[in-house]
């Protein structure tokens, strides 16, 4: 169980960087979501450190940001 933890952190700081990246150069709302739920573990557990670790707790509200944003960029090029 104790290895446990940080089998799931890396797993989730690798789907995260990885969609994340895929997300910004296919400008893929899917995968931006996909960025944006495997990275809330990891700003739960930086959301209860000290206050400059602690503003990495934010990260997933800039990538819902950008998930809303290319979201209503590829609804209006349909719409066109």
């Amino acid at each position: 169980m104790v290895i446990l933890l940080p089998i799931l952190m890396a797993l989730s700081v690798f789907s995260t960087f990885l969609s994340l990246s895929f997300g910004v150069v296919k400008r893929s709302w899917r995968a931006m979501l996909i960025s944006f739920i495997s990275s809330l573990p990891i700003s739960m557990y930086f959301a209860g450190v000290n206050p400059p670790l602690s503003y990495l707790g934010l990260t997933p509200i800039v990538l819902l940001t950008l998930t809303i944003l290319f979201r209503r960029h590829i609804q209006k090029e349909i719409a066109q």
